[in-house]
């Protein structure tokens, strides 16, 4: 327990609660299981290691642990422990894990630790929401980036002297290596810096420059389309805060 009344330690169960664990033991009922001879308190850091090599640190070991543990404090546990026991395992059910950025594992023993995981299922239209606070998740940050989006892929297609065919992919690609991520999961508070992108993207398309180096009719029409861009742009972006 910290200074502050806080508990940081975690229990660790010697023989683990869950089967298929190198440390499970099938005879061992659940009384034994969760009693103060099969519980060690460790700080998270060596929770984690111990889960993580199960081979290294077997039962016999664990148990010689907690041993010497208790003789090098001259003081053993005593039955009140039992209250923060019970208040450490009470947290397992109540786990919340944020802005993390490796990889996860709760009740680890036997439990498979991977840095991607690939869902396979039998339904083809499963699909996955985007998170909330991202551009996919606001109906009208994400209608209007997907209109640009599709400006610039017809101004690209229709580029005078392209020699092969467009590739639309090329301008989701683009989004990605930029911001990090797919367009739809793109944080909310990168909307103004993303249309910007999209609007200068549009604006270099072989096409619109050379509708602007022509002065005819098919560039007013260009013209007539980007001001109306323009007004939605910053509307939208008056809208979200990002200009005044």
């Amino acid at each position: 327990m910290g200074k502050n009344g806080a508990i940081i330690g975690e229990i660790c169960h010697i023989k683990v609660r869950n089967a298929g664990g190198e440390r499970y033991d099938p005879h061992q009922n659940e009384t034994e299981r969760q009693g103060y001879d099969n519980l060690l308190l460790l700080c998270p850091t060596h929770h984690r290691t111990i889960d993580a090599q199960p081979e290294v640190f077997s039962v016999e070991l664990l148990l010689d642990m907690k041993a010497r543990a208790e003789a090098d404090s001259r003081e053993p546990e005593r039955p009140e422990d039992a209250f923060f026991a019970a208040a450490l395992l009470a947290k397992l059910g109540n786990t919340i894990i944020t802005e993390n950025k490796g990889n996860i594992a709760i009740n680890s023993p036997g439990a498979v630790q991977t840095g991607t995981l690939i869902f396979k299922t039998m339904n083809n239209k499963t699909k996955i929401l985007p998170p909330a606070g991202s551009i996919g998740a606001d109906g009208d940050k994400r209608g209007y980036v997907k209109y640009l989006i599709d400006r610039y892929i017809q101004f690209a297609k229709a580029g005078p002297g392209r020699a092969t065919p467009f590739k639309p992919a090329i301008i989701y690609t683009s989004i990605k290596r930029e911001f990090g991520a797919q367009w739809e999961l793109v944080s909310l508070t990168r909307f103004a810096e993303l249309c910007l992108y999209l609007d200068t993207r549009i604006r270099k398309t072989s096409s619109v420059r050379s509708m602007r180096r022509r002065d005819s009719r098919s560039f007013q029409v260009s013209k007539s389309i980007f001001v109306n861009t323009e007004n939605k742009l910053d509307g939208l972006l008056r809208l979200s805060g990002a200009i005044a």
